[in-house]
C-alpha cells in the first residue's frame, strides 16, 4: 500500500561504509555531481586535482567529501555530496582507495595519516 515509503536496498559499499568506524569530511570548491562522478570513474586519483575549501568561509555551494575507513586504513570508501546552503543536493556512489590517495587529500588539508 505504501510502496513509495520503501527504501532502496543497499549496495555491498554502502553497507561495508556503515560498519567502518571512522569518518572524515572534507570540503571541495563547488563543482555538477556528474562531472565528479566522470572524472572519478574514469581515474581515482582525479581528486587530487580538486581545490579545497574553508567550509566556514564559502557555506554557499560545496562539494563534501566523506572517507569511511578502518582504523588501519585498510578499507577506505569515499563518497562526494554536493551541498547548497547547508542542504544536500545530491551524492555520487563509493569508491574504494588506497591510503596513498587518502594521504594526499588530507596534506590539502594540512593533516597527515
Amino acid at each position: 500500500m505504501f510502496g513509495f515509503l520503501k527504501k532502496a536496498p543497499k549496495s555491498e559499499e554502502e553497507k561495508l561504509a556503515e560498519s567502518l568506524p571512522r569518518t572524515k569530511k572534507v570540503q571541495f570548491e563547488d563543482m555538477p555531481i556528474a562531472r565528479v562522478e566522470d572524472a572519478v570513474n574514469a581515474d581515482v586519483s582525479a581528486v587530487l586535482n580538486y581545490n579545497p575549501v574553508n567550509y566556514y568561509a564559502s557555506k554557499d555551494m560545496f562539494l563534501q567529501c566523506i572517507f569511511y575507513y578502518s582504523e588501519d586504513y585498510s578499507d577506505i570508501l569515499m563518497q562526494f555530496e554536493r551541498y547548497e546552503y547547508d542542504a544536500p543536493k545530491g551524492k555520487t556512489r563509493m569508491w574504494r582507495i588506497d591510503k596513498e590517495i587518502m594521504r594526499g587529500v588530507m596534506r590539502k588539508f594540512g593533516q597527515n595519516i
